[in-house]
């Protein structure tokens, strides 16, 4: 019974994975403009990595909380590979607050945590390879209000999702 519980963890979080990874491809295909592409991608990643949490557990959460920010570096979405680490932990907190936290904390917290860590981290990591202050404050910019909005709006979409599939008996 065991191995077929696992088999279907690692199922349910390679398909998040490539949905994930599929949707941070995106960029390059779809003529949108960066605010929306920013808003419908951080959406869609941050419900995968929800489902990631809830489907397969937080082992497989965390391994595709590294890969996805490696993805984007490799396809040129992050421009220093020091924030490939940023972005790891600042999915890994949100992966672990969507984990432990129950009903309306998961809005509040895993969103709230993400953003901070991420504005924070991108602050060290700026000073530490000294960045340019403009540079830093448009980096910093960038990992806080959207990255808060779109793990909202992931989360949001998450449990609206999962309860659907759930009372249909899918997962």
């Amino acid at each position: 019974m065991k191995p077929a519980r696992d088999n279907r963890a690692l199922t349910r979080a390679a398909l998040c994975l490539a949905v994930a990874a599929v949707a941070q491809a995106l960029r390059v295909l779809l003529p949108l403009p960066p605010i929306a592409s920013m808003l419908l991608i951080g959406t869609v990643v941050n419900l995968c990595l929800c489902f990631a949490v809830w489907g397969s557990g937080i082992l497989y959460a965390g391994i595709i909380c590294f890969l996805l920010p490696l993805f984007a570096f490799i396809q040129g979405h992050l421009s220093l590979l020091p924030m490939v680490a940023v972005v790891f932990l600042g999915n890994l907190v949100f992966c672990l607050v969507v984990k432990q936290q129950k009903q309306w904390k998961h809005y509040v917290f895993a969103p709230l945590l993400k953003a901070v860590t991420l504005w924070s981290c991108t602050g060290i990591v700026c000073n530490l390879f000294h960045v340019p202050r403009q540079i830093k404050n448009l980096l910093q910019i960038s990992m806080g209000i959207p990255q808060w909005t779109t793990a909202l709006l992931g989360v949001i979409a998450a449990v609206l999702l999962w309860k659907r599939l759930h009372q249909n008996g899918i997962v």
